[in-house]
C-alpha cells in the first residue's frame, strides 16, 4: 500500500511489462499508493526520475493515491505547496489517473481536512474532517490510512465509506498513541495500532 522509491531503477521497462501481465489478475483487489515522497521536515525521499516513474507509471496502475499536501505539490509539478486540501487539487491529481485521497493533516487548524475524489464513484469531492490531534506520535499515520483504506474496501459499499472509517481508525490511533511507552526521545513515536485492544 505504500511506495517510497529512491531512484527510477524499479520502475523499468521489463518490470512495468511484468506489472500489466499481473495487473489482470489484480482485477477487483484494491489497490492504495501513499506516495511517500517528502519527509514531514519537508526533504524530498526521492530524486526526479523516480517522482516521473511514480507519476507516470504507478499512479495510473492504483484506485486511490494518497498523497499529503508537500506530495500533492511535488506529483503536480507546483511552485508552492498548497496550504489546505482543496477540491482544486484533488481534480488536478486525478488528471493523473487515479482516484485521490488529498491528505490535510499537515496544514493548520483545529481540524485535519481531507478530500477524496475517486471519478469511478462520484464527480464530486468529498470532504472528510476530524479533529486535529496534538501529538508528536504520528510515525506511520500514512501508511496506516493508506493500509486500513485497503483492507476495508473489499469489506465496505464504496471508497468512500472505507475511506471515512480508515480516517476514523487513524485519528483514534492518534489520540490513544501517548498510551504506548514506545519510540520517544527526539523523534516522533507511532501511532496505536491496537488502540481498541489495549
Amino acid at each position: 500500500a505504500s511506495c517510497a522509491p529512491t531512484s527510477a531503477s524499479p520502475f523499468t521497462s521489463a518490470q512495468s511489462r511484468t506489472r500489466r501481465s499481473k495487473r489482470l489478475a489484480l482485477r477487483g483487489v484494491p489497490r492504495v499508493l501513499d506516495p511517500v515522497m517528502v519527509a514531514s521536515s519537508g526533504d524530498r525521499l526521492i530524486d526526479e526520475d523516480a517522482v516521473t516513474a511514480l507519476r507516470e507509471r504507478l499512479v495510473p496502475e492504483v484506485d486511490v493515491i494518497t498523497p499529503n499536501l508537500a506530495e500533492a505539490a511535488v506529483l503536480l509539478d507546483l511552485d508552492d505547496t498548497p496550504r489546505e486540501a482543496s477540491d482544486d487539487v484533488a481534480r488536478a491529481l486525478v488528471t493523473l489517473g487515479s482516484g485521490v485521497l488529498l491528505k490535510g493533516g499537515h496544514g493548520g487548524g483545529a481540524k485535519s481536512d481531507d478530500v477524496l475524489l475517486v471519478p469511478a464513484e462520484s464527480d464530486e469531492p468529498a470532504r472528510l474532517s476530524a479533529p486535529r490531534i496534538d501529538t508528536r506520535n504520528t510515525h506511520g499515520t500514512g501508511c496506516t490510512l493508506s493500509a486500513a483504506m485497503t483492507a476495508l474496501r473489499p469489506q465496505r459499499d464504496s471508497w468512500a465509506q472505507a475511506t471515512r472509517e480508515a480516517k476514523d481508525y487513524v485519528t483514534e490511533a492518534l489520540a490513544a498513541s501517548g498510551d504506548l511507552d514506545v519510540g520517544r526521545g527526539d523523534g516522533h513515536g507511532p501511532v496505536h495500532h491496537f488502540h481498541a485492544w489495549w
